[in-house]
């Protein structure tokens, strides 16, 4: 089967019209065409077809409800994204520090190095394996040439979740026996279950507000975990919309100040788009400040 052929601009905004969207100025909507894909901004507005498995949308939608929607997924993926580097930094420190103080305290000091160490052997493996990738490609990196020179090109736990992704420090913890992983997992107040859930929803949402990814009207993977008591007192909590995955960064967020900027952020650009998005598409509800000042 061949591909969909590619349209030029004009032709973008024509097959809007055929489709029912109105353009209300044309000539902002070739700018903006140019300089944002429209298969990227057209995923916006999926909620406003008449039908899922058809193109027409219904009456009244317009070129500029969608690009406001866009503007909103925006603002809330930047506002994000700087609140899980603080939560990324905090746990590539809590990890390092508490694995090493476990483990590494005894000469040679590179227990880290020994799949011995882990109960996971095959999630260790992966974790090294890419590790090795992003030290290659960091090469020429002041860090990478002093540990090859003076260490062997070994490196120290804490500096080696420096190099790895966020992914694969998640994946480091899940790594761990259930002994070193119950002292990071009492540190932050949860069990470790719950921890392992809840790194691999901040790094997917990481990953998302890192890669510019529609936060709007997207349901994530894997579902946040919340205790059973939580979920059957507030049924109307989804635990797999952008609201739960907010739930878990305030969780994590190290510092009570940091909650409450969060939170507030939230609200202020919630505020800002209120004529232009609908809440239940990214799983808040109505009284979403209340839950929000119950997790601060």
């Amino acid at each position: 089967m061949e591909l969909k052929k590619p349209m030029t601009i004009k032709e973008q905004l024509a097959k809007m019209k055929a489709h029912g969207m109105a353009i209300e100025n044309e000539e902002e909507a070739t700018r903006i065409l140019s300089e944002i894909n429209y298969y990227r901004l057209t995923g916006y507005v999926l909620q406003h077809r008449k039908e899922a498995d058809k193109s027409e949308y219904v009456s009244g939608l317009t070129f500029n409800t969608m690009c406001q929607i866009y503007a909103f997924d925006e603002a809330i993926r930047d506002i994000l994204r700087k609140y899980v580097e603080k939560v990324e930094i905090y746990y590539r420190t809590l990890i390092s520090h508490s694995f090493s103080i476990a483990k590494c305290v005894p000469p040679p000091h590179d227990q880290h190095y020994d799949e011995a160490n882990f109960f996971n052997k095959t999630g260790y493996a992966e974790v090294m394996d890419s590790f090795q990738k992003e030290r290659n490609y960091y090469k020429d990196s002041l860090i990478v040439k002093h540990h090859k020179q003076k260490y062997g090109n070994k490196m120290p736990l804490w500096v080696i979740v420096e190099l790895i992704s966020f992914s694969n420090v998640s994946k480091l913890y899940n790594a761990m026996y259930l002994s070193e992983k119950q002292q990071i997992a009492d540190v932050v107040g949860v069990g470790t279950k719950k921890l392992e859930n809840h790194l691999h929803c901040l790094a997917v949402l990481r990953n998302k507000c890192a890669h510019a990814a529609r936060l709007y009207n997207t349901e994530f993977n894997p579902p946040a975990q919340f205790t059973k008591q939580f979920l059957k007192k507030h049924p109307e909590i989804r635990n797999n919309t952008l609201f739960a995955y907010v739930l878990v960064l305030l969780k994590h967020l190290p510092d009570p100040a940091m909650k409450a900027q969060l939170a507030s952020d939230i609200s202020i650009v919630l505020d800002k788009f209120a004529e232009d998005i609908d809440l239940a598409l990214i799983g808040f509800p109505q009284d979403y400040q209340n839950f929000l000042n119950q997790h601060l």
